[in-house]
C-alpha cells in the first residue's frame, strides 16, 4: 500500500475524530485511543504494533510532559488561592490591550525547550493576564509557535540552521522581525476569532494571606516564578546544541537537567510557596490546593498520553518521510519561490507525526543536499531555507500534538473548534512566514 494512501487514512480519521468528538458526543481520550486503532486498521499492521507502538507513545509523552502539565496546575491553585490571578486580572482591566503582552510571553516562551512545556508553566500566568479566556489562550499558543519556529535557541531552528550549516547570525537578524510579525498576526487572528470575555474564578477554596497585601505579593510572585521557569526550559534549549558551547561531560548534563520535569515542579511550587508566603491548612493533601489540582489535570494527562500514543503510531509507521518526498519532484527548479519546499517537507511531516523536532531535522536533512542545486547554496539562501525548516515544523498542529491539546483545554474549545481555530491560524501564521521569507529572498537577491 502506497504512502500516500497511509497518509488520506490518517486525515481521514482525523476528520471522524472531530465528528464523533463535537458537541462532547465521546470524550477525547477515548477518541484518541479509537483513533490509533482506527488509523492501524487502515493501513493494515498488526494489532501487537498498534499496542506496543501506543503503549510507547502515551508513557513517553506523560514522562516528557505530565510532570510539567501538574506544575503548571499546582501553580494556578496557589495563585488562584492567594488572589494573585483575581489581581493580575483586575490589574489587566485598564491595559490597553492584554493580547500584546501574552504574545511578548509566548515569543520569548517560544525559545525554550518545548512550546507545550512553556505553555504548561506560563498558563497560570495567562489566566492572571489574559483573564483565562479562549482569546487568551489562542495567543499564547500561536505566538509559543511563532517564536519556536523562527527563534534561536528554539530546537527546531537550532537543528535546521546546524544541518543546513546557516549562519546563526543572520538568522537572528532575518527571524527576529518576523517573529514579531508573526506573533502580532496570531494575536489580531485571535482576536477576531475567540472570545476575550474572562473566565470568573472560583475563589470558594482561597488560602489566606497573612495580610492585605497577600494578592499584590502573590502577582509579582506569580510573574517572577513563571520567567524563571521558562529560563530554565531556554537554557535547557542551549545544553541541545551540537557544538556544546557551554562545555561537554557533567557541563552539559548540569544544563540539559535544569529543563527536566521533576525539577521545574519542585522549583516552581516550592518558590511561588515561598515568594508569596501564603498557606492553606492542608494544601498538600487531597483536600488542598494540591488535590484541587490533580483532580482537575487527570483529564488533561489522559488526552496528551493518548495523542502521544497517536503520535508515536504514526511515526513508527514510517508514512511521513516517504510522503514528504513526493514533493521533492515539484518543486521549482530556482528562484525564490523554491522556499516553498522546506516550509512544505517539514509541514507535510509535522501534521503526518506530530513531532516538530524530527520534522525539523528530517526536511533539514532532506535539504541538505537540494540547498545548493535549489540556488539556495549562498549564506543568505540557507538561512532562509533553515527558517523555512523550522517555521513549517510548527506549522499544522493537529490532534497528535501536545500543544494542541493544551491550548484546546485551557481555550475550552471543542476538538473541532481548535483544529479550525488553533490550526487554521497556524496554517495562516505559517503561510504568512514563508512569504515573509519569499521576499526577503527577492530583495536580497
Amino acid at each position: 500500500m502506497s504512502y500516500l494512501i497511509y497518509a488520506a487514512i490518517l486525515l481521514v480519521v482525523v476528520a471522524l475524530f472531530a465528528l464523533i468528538t463535537a458537541r462532547g458526543r465521546v470524550h477525547p481520550f477515548l477518541a484518541l485511543v479509537l483513533a490509533a486503532f482506527a488509523f492501524n486498521q487502515g493501513v493494515g499492521w498488526s494489532l501487537s504494533f498498534v499496542v506496543k507502538s501506543f503503549s510507547v507513545g502515551f508513557g513517553q509523552t506523560l514522562a516528557a510532559l505530565g510532570i510539567i502539565v501538574v506544575t503548571g496546575a499546582l501553580m494556578a491553585e496557589i495563585a488562584d488561592g492567594t488572589g494573585a490571578t483575581a489581581r493580575l486580572q483586575q490589574r489587566a482591566r485598564g491595559w490597553r490591550t492584554r493580547s500584546g503582552p501574552l504574545a511578548v510571553l509566548g515569543l520569548i516562551g517560544g525559545m525554550a525547550s518545548t512550546p507545550a512545556a512553556a505553555f504548561a508553566v506560563l498558563n497560570p500566568l495567562r489566566r492572571g493576564m489574559g483573564g483565562d479566556s479562549p482569546r487568551s489562550a489562542l495567543t499564547l499558543g500561536l505566538a509559543l509557535s511563532a517564536g519556536h519556529g523562527l527563534l534561536i535557541p528554539a530546537p527546531t531552528v537550532l537543528a535546521s540552521l546546524t544541518i543546513l550549516r546557516a549562519d546563526w547570525g543572520l538568522a537572528v537578524a532575518v527571524g527576529l522581525p518576523l517573529a514579531l510579525i508573526a506573533g502580532a498576526f496570531g494575536a489580531l487572528w485571535a482576536k477576531g476569532c475567540a472570545s476575550g470575555a474572562p473566565n470568573p474564578l472560583d475563589t470558594t477554596a482561597g488560602i489566606k494571606g497573612a495580610s492585605l497585601h497577600a494578592s499584590q505579593r502573590g502577582a509579582l510572585a506569580l510573574l517572577v516564578v513563571s520567567l524563571v521557569l521558562v529560563a530554565m526550559l531556554i537554557v535547557q534549549a542551549l545544553g541541545d546544541i551540537a557544538s556544546e558551547p557551554f562545555g561537554g561531560g557533567n557541563d552539559r548534563h548540569f544544563i540539559l537537567a535544569l529543563g527536566s520535569p521533576a525539577l521545574l515542579l519542585v522549583t516552581g511550587v516550592g518558590l511561588l510557596l515561598l515568594l508569596s508566603w501564603s498557606w492553606e491548612k492542608g494544601g498538600l493533601s487531597e483536600a488542598g490546593w494540591a488535590g484541587r489540582a490533580v483532580t482537575k489535570v487527570a483529564p488533561l494527562l489522559l488526552i496528551l498520553g493518548a495523542a502521544g500514543g497517536l503520535a508515536k503510531v504514526a511515526q513508527d509507521v514510517g508514512m511521513a518521510e516517504m510522503t514528504a518526498e513526493y514533493l521533492i519532484p515539484l518543486a521549482p527548479a530556482s528562484g525564490a519561490l523554491v522556499l516553498v519546499l522546506p516550509f512544505a517537507l517539514a509541514a507535510t511531516i509535522k501534521i503526518l507525526q506530530g513531532s516538530s523536532l524530527v520534522a525539523a531535522i528530517t526536511s533539514a536533512g532532506m535539504m541538505m543536499e537540494l540547498a545548493a542545486p535549489l540556488g539556495l547554496g549562498d549564506p543568505m539562501g540557507r538561512v532562509l531555507a533553515a527558517l523555512a525548516v523550522s517555521a513549517g515544523a510548527m506549522t499544522v498542529p493537529q490532534i497528535n500534538d501536545g500543544l494542541f491539546w493544551l491550548v484546546t483545554r485551557a481555550g475550552r474549545f471543542t476538538p473541532p473548534a481548535a483544529l479550525a481555530l488553533f490550526s487554521g491560524g497556524a496554517l495562516l501564521q505559517g503561510g504568512l512566514i514563508l512569504v515573509c521569507l519569499i521576499a526577503v529572498r527577492l530583495v536580497a537577491a
